[in-house]
């Protein structure tokens, strides 16, 4: 700053030196004074910018445009600095003066203010409509009247800008306006109105402790038009705000409400504890005898249904259950054709008596000769433990307090609470203790013990249950550290409160659903016998009961999965026969003919499943009974019809594929088998085992793996044998099973003339084996391999001691087979004819039979018995003379000394 000021200064004096040059030019030729005289005059010091440019005004005003600063004359002047005559030209070039614009006028100012003043206006014109059109008919009004701190149970969304609803015509002002026209709208079904109406008449209301009564009644009317037009979440809002009201009538209408919202939710737990909060005020409100008598049954089913569904939801037991079986919302008002006193009497109603409990919980025994002991208790805000305690007290009772240890989180949710920054110890302590200081407001003159207790700790989401005389568990149903056990102890509650409910409400119209909500729950912990009864006697009982056709369905059920066939059957007989149109009517059909075909009735299920499948009642109907009749007609070896039901089966089920239809494509492998179709069986035993891992189990596997290479023998493709036998996947196979994949190597190999592989692949395993059976197959399959190699004498004696070794059956009917063919080809046709004679008295298969009958016919043509050769051949061997011959399987009759035969 300072050197800019020096420069400045040292201009301004170039400039003063240059004008006095200028002037003394121009008046070199003049005579003026001399020097004497025109320095005789005092010489002034510290002049004025001003004074030095006296007679250049222009020049004066340009050095003030810079903001060059000001001197006072008092002000004493710096001594000029030095000034570099090189330096003189540069500044004396005159400096670049800024252009300033001008500033709008205050004329321009009202005028742009003007312009946009109307500009505003006329968007504001334009825009109103669109503005009120998007503003909600009722969320605005809700926004009022929401308090400025939440319920402390509240765990609702706030509503958003999004959910705001294009509302429609506004109550007009000019129209009459009353209760019973609000009440007629809302009658008439016209809920905006109704709701438009309402809020009128509440708005109308002085702000006085009566009027907020009357206030509150017009909110829950406000509620329910909402609810009606379709908006639960908002009347949910609106709902937990009258929690909060003075009058018990609206707290108890408002708990109502809000239960069955929960109930659409699947929130189980909170519908029981809303259920409770109401049935705990019932009788501190003076309602219509006849209204509440109709509506406690109803609370108390809510009770146990919300369990047992909670319980099922659990098990993952709540599908397909007749949606009739569970609680619908009454359609019931207690304020019906009130007059306005009324009105008012019976929103005060209840107010008095929960009063007596405000200061703390009021409880009295009352004595009852020759009875359970009763009570009378009201508290009205008093924490959940300072009550139970003072109960305790007197009922002497032991309160124990079960809450888990492991999960702290379930019991803050409740509370929707959070606490952070704290161990998990003290965490579990605070939850703990804020379930415990959960207030309580009940009004129960005249309970038991037990009563008192469920309903207490049902009233802030606990349960509690009495394990034995004097002592009490208190529980939080939605926190547990076993799954198991956690469902065992909510079932049997939910059993008790549906014996309850029966042994009280016995003559209720929904005594039928009980009964199978309680079948349902008895079948839940193996209780399959009261089950099977409860079902039984909702079909006989309650016949005409909506859920009488489930109740045989699921008494079937457990009938098959006791293994009682017949009985199952007789259950679907009869709701086949008695509801030809219910809903379950093709569903039954199809089990029946499941039950049936159990029951050894294969022709009865065969016309049972094609019924279902020509019915066409669904896709997966038809696939299922295509797929039953293909069993049955395989069962019967009747392999056409079972390959034709299985190719129908196959094209319903071939773009949903799942674990039958890799079954389908075994089966229908086997049937193609049968019909000696070779190649078809390859291709479906391929298709079989296309499928992903475990849609085969390990035997189906290995059987459709032993018969595909089978068939490849057959066509003589090794190498695809063997390709196939390298890829199986031998982990998921157990010792025996890779036992058995060895064994079709060695017959591969074998059969290719690869004797010595063919050894060396099973090696010494029967070493290793325990299992008889698995032992014997080894050495059988190594005998063979002798055979191939042309040692007959050592393979007869294998085959000798392998049948000995062996148990009966199909594996020792192929040994004796063998053998019977190895003495025959070494010559020993008496001993042939022995073993052969024998095996055709144990009844072999018809494959076994016919070779054993031919090796027996060769027999005897070598012993030039033509006659039993004839005889053989055509089934009919001497048994009498076969069963003299010497020898048994156990003890092979001796060798013939005469030479084997010329081969």
């Amino acid at each position: 700053m300072v050197d800019s000021q020096s420069r400045c200064g040292a201009e301004l004096d170039i400039m003063a030196i240059e004008n006095r040059q200028d002037i003394l030019e121009e008046n070199a030729g003049n005579s003026g004074p001399s020097d004497s005289e025109l320095f005789a005059d005092e010489v002034h010091e510290g002049l004025l910018e001003r004074e030095v440019f006296a007679g250049d005004e222009e020049f004066y005003r340009r050095l003030a445009g810079q903001g060059w600063p000001q001197t006072d004359a008092t002000q004493t002047q710096p001594p000029p600095p030095e000034i570099d005559l090189s330096e003189i030209s540069e500044l004396s070039e005159p400096p670049q003066v800024p252009i300033r614009r001008k500033r709008f006028s205050r004329l321009q100012k009202l005028l742009a203010a003007g312009i946009a003043v109307v500009a505003l206006t006329l968007l504001y014109t334009l825009l109103k409509p669109r503005l009120s059109f998007l503003t909600d008919w009722y969320h605005l009004r809700i926004a009022k009247q929401a308090p400025s701190t939440k319920p402390p149970d509240t765990d609702s969304t706030q509503i958003g800008p999004e959910q705001i609803q294009k509302p429609k015509s506004l109550f007009p002002s000019t129209k009459a306006l009353s209760l019973k026209v609000a009440r007629d709208f809302y009658l008439q079904k016209d809920y905006e109105q109704a709701y438009t109406a309402y809020e009128q008449l509440r708005q109308s209301l002085p702000d006085t402790a009566e009027g907020e009564l009357l206030r509150d009644f017009l909110q829950l009317k406000m509620a329910l038009c909402i609810k009606k037009a379709g908006n639960a979440d908002q009347a949910n809002n609106l709902f937990r705000t009258l929690l909060r009201s003075p009058s018990p009538v609206v707290r108890v209408l408002a708990n109502y409400h809000l239960a069955f919202i929960e109930l659409q939710r699947e929130q189980y737990l909170k519908v029981r504890t809303r259920a409770y909060q109401t049935i705990v005020l019932m009788d501190a409100v003076d309602f219509d005898e006849a209204w509440a008598s109709s509506l406690l049954p109803d609370f108390q089913f809510l009770v146990a249904e919300s369990m047992t569904r909670h319980i099922l939801s659990l098990c993952d037991a709540d599908k397909d259950l007749p949606g009739r079986l569970w609680s619908t919302v009454a359609e019931t008002d207690p304020f019906t054709n009130l007059n306005e006193a009324q009105l008012r009497s019976l929103l005060n109603s209840g107010s008095e008596q929960l009063r007596r409990g405000l200061l703390g919980p009021q409880i009295e025994n009352i004595e009852h000769k020759g009875a359970l002991s009763r009570w009378s208790v009201v508290c009205h805000g008093a924490a959940i433990d300072e009550l139970l305690a003072r109960f305790a007290a007197n009922a002497g009772l032991n309160i124990t307090w079960d809450f888990c240890e492991s999960r702290p989180s379930l019991a803050r949710s409740f509370e929707n609470q959070l606490y952070e920054g704290r161990g998990e110890a003290a965490d579990t302590e605070t939850a703990k203790d804020a379930i415990r200081k959960r207030p309580v407001s009940l009004y129960l003159p005249e309970v038991t013990t037990q009563q008192f207790i469920t309903a207490a700790c049902g009233h802030v989401g606990l349960l509690a249950r009495q394990e034995q005389m004097g002592s009490v568990n208190i529980f939080n149903p939605a926190d547990y550290s076993s799954l198991s056990e956690h469902i065992s102890l909510l079932t049997e509650e939910a059993i008790s409160l549906w014996k309850r409910y029966l042994s009280v409400f016995h003559s209720n119209k929904r005594v039928p659903n009980a009964r199978f909500a309680l079948g349902l729950l008895q079948a839940r912990i193996d209780r399959a016998s009261d089950a099977i009864a409860e079902f039984r006697l909702v079909a006989n009982r309650y016949e005409l009961s909506s859920v009488a056709p489930f109740a045989l369905l699921h008494s079937s059920k457990l009938k098959t999965n006791l293994r009682d066939y017949s009985g199952a059957r007789e259950d679907l007989k009869q709701l086949v026969e008695q509801y030809p149109d219910s809903e379950l009517s093709g569903q039954a059909c199809l089990y029946l003919a499941d039950a049936t075909m159990k029951a050894g009735l294969l022709n009865e299920a065969q016309r049972l499943y094609s019924k279902v499948y020509h019915l066409g009642l669904s896709l997966e109907s038809q696939a299922d009974s295509a797929f039953g009749a293909a069993g049955c007609f395989y069962e019967e070896k009747d392999y056409e019809s079972a390959a034709k039901w299985l190719t129908r089966y196959i094209n319903l089920a071939i773009d949903h594929p799942d674990r039958n239809l890799y079954s389908a494509y075994f089966l229908l492998g086997k049937s193609y088998l049968a019909l000696t179709k070779t190649k078809q069986a390859c291709e479906a035993f391929q298709y079989s085992l296309s499928g992903p891992a475990g849609q085969l189990t390990g035997e189906e596997y290995i059987e459709a793996i032993s018969a595909l290479v089978e068939a490849q023998i057959q066509q003589e493709q090794f190498i695809e044998a063997l390709t196939l036998l390298e890829n199986v996947p031998s982990r998921r196979f157990s010792s025996k099973d890779s036992i058995e994949i060895l064994l079709l190597k060695s017959k591969v190999l074998r059969t290719m003339g690869l004797v010595e592989e063919a050894m060396a692949v099973i090696g010494d395993k029967a070493q290793y084996v325990r299992d008889p059976q698995v032992k014997g197959r080894i050495s059988f399959a190594l005998a063979k391999c002798s055979i191939a190699e042309g040692n007959l004498g050592l393979a007869r004696g294998d085959l000798a001691e392998i049948l000995v070794l062996v148990e009966p059956g199909s594996l020792a009917h192929e040994i004796a087979l063998e053998l019977a063919d190895v003495c025959l080809k070494l010559g020993q046709t008496a001993q042939t004819i022995s073993i052969c004679s024998q095996l055709l008295d144990l009844g072999p298969s018809a494959l076994i039979k016919q070779k054993v009958l031919n090796i027996l016919a060769e027999a005897y043509n070598r012993q030039k018995n033509y006659d039993r050769a004839t005889l053989a051949l055509l089934g009919r061997w001497n048994k009498d003379k076969a069963q003299n011959e010497e020898g048994t399987f156990d003890k092979p009759a001796a060798t013939d000394q005469s030479p084997p035969q010329p081969q």
